[in-house]
């Protein structure tokens, strides 16, 4: 018999101890693979050194062939010492035990680890005082209110809480772990839809986490402060239409933690808020089917789409800054600059180069060739020169440059060229 503390800690233990258990587990099979491994090599190691050392021992004109023989026998069988006693006399003691001494030794403590963790704590049970002690309503409410808020302390349901509730405070937990505990056991008899699917998010990461993958489910608590903190920032960002339970519970249960999503949703909207207008015409024009609240639930919700769909936004704002630069940017040199990580905050200053670099190259070039200019020389040519600095590019326009100065020197209007020239050729 026992107090409700004493069983609290006693549960506490033996949830520790399956922890423990499982840790040790682990590493006892890693030591296994080790030793195995070091086994092998040994072994290896130990046929060589036999086959040497018979092979020496056979007087000149003995058979190779049957101490090579025995030799691999011994390696297999572990006949070392026979082996050597017949061909030399001696017995050397290769021993593949000793040589993976150290590995056994670890693989020996871990399973004395896992020996140590493999029997369950006792948990006691409660002394009759304890059992006939009951949970009252008004202990519940006040620490549903401090755990979930006044509005979820008053929802109808509660009093089918309290009930559930109070069969696990009966066994010696707090209100507040029995509260938890009581969601899980709601969900198990299909008891209380209401407040089972008030924490859907949690069933979630739960099932995940079954399946192997690294999550930690949240407490109520945990969940719902994480929920007000994501609605915050949903309002903040004109997004308060998705700051309801249900588009909450479904960004919980993709395992997203709430700084991610935050994230997500700040590094997006403010980027396209706090944007001049022609980056916000860009990303009208990019996406001119979706609303502002699908942007925002695609990317929450998704996966490998989040990560599409932010490069998206990217190279909208790529384009975007090419555009207040009057150039055309394709969409195609657009993703090879947000790969390289441009942005529309970052781009602005290479894309003033190149248009300042574009129109004399296009120019030029055309004047050489006799090729129409945008084809003659094009932006992506100046692009790979101004954001690259390629050396390949810029050489080729001061090359090209001086030549077109060299030829017309004598007329008037050719000193651009020479000035254009000296300037590509300080940025090499």
């Amino acid at each position: 018999m026992a107090t409700k503390a004493e069983r609290a800690a006693a549960l506490l233990a033996e949830a520790q101890r399956v922890q423990n258990l499982e840790r040790a587990q682990a590493q006892q099979a890693a030591a296994r693979t080790t030793l195995e491994t070091a086994q092998v090599g040994a072994r290896g190691t130990t046929g060589q050194t036999i086959f040497e050392k018979a092979l020496a021992g056979i007087p000149k004109g003995g058979d190779a062939g049957a101490a090579r023989g025995l030799a691999a026998m011994s390696a297999r069988y572990g006949l070392q010492g026979a082996t050597l006693n017949a061909y030399t006399g001696e017995n050397v003691g290769y021993n593949i035990s000793e040589q993976t001494k150290a590995e056994q030794q670890a693989l020996d403590i871990a399973t004395q680890t896992v020996a140590g963790y493999s029997t369950p704590i006792n948990i006691p049970e409660l002394t009759p005082e304890s059992t006939t002690g009951n949970l009252s309503l008004d202990a519940f409410i006040n620490t549903l209110t401090l755990l979930m808020g006044k509005e979820e302390a008053s929802k109808p349901y509660v009093k089918e809480l309290y009930g559930l509730v109070s069969r696990f405070y009966k066994q010696g937990s707090t209100i507040a772990d029995s509260i938890n505990l009581a969601l899980y056991q709601a969900k198990e008899e299909k008891a209380i839809p209401e407040f089972t699917n008030r924490f859907s998010g949690i069933f979630k990461l739960q099932e995940r986490r079954a399946k192997g993958e690294a999550i930690d489910v949240p407490t109520i608590a945990e969940y719902i402060k994480s929920q007000e903190r994501l609605g915050e920032i949903l309002r903040r960002s004109a997004l308060g239409d998705l700051a309801n339970e249900t588009f909450l519970n479904t960004v919980m249960g993709t395992g997203k933690s709430v700084d991610e999503s935050v994230a997500i949703v700040t590094d997006v909207f403010d980027l396209i808020d706090n944007a001049p207008a022609v980056f916000k015409a860009q990303v009208a024009k990019t996406f001119p089917t979706v609303t502002r609240a699908q942007l925002a639930q695609a990317l929450l919700t998704g996966t490998e789409g989040v990560k599409q769909l932010q490069r998206t936004v990217n190279k909208a704002g790529v384009i975007a800054a090419g555009t207040a630069q009057g150039l055309e940017i394709s969409e195609a040199l657009a993703g090879d600059l947000v790969s390289r990580g441009q942005s529309f905050g970052t781009a602005g200053t290479g894309f003033l180069r190149t248009a300042q670099i574009l129109p004399v190259a296009q120019k030029l070039t055309s004047m050489e060739t006799g090729i129409a200019p945008a084809q003659a020389y094009t932006t992506e040519q100046a692009v790979a020169a101004t954001f690259d600095q390629s050396v390949t590019e810029l050489q080729k326009l001061a090359d090209l440059a001086e030549r077109e100065g060299a030829r017309f020197a004598s007329r008037p209007g050719t000193a651009g060229s020479r000035t254009f020239a000296s300037q590509v050729r300080g940025t090499i």
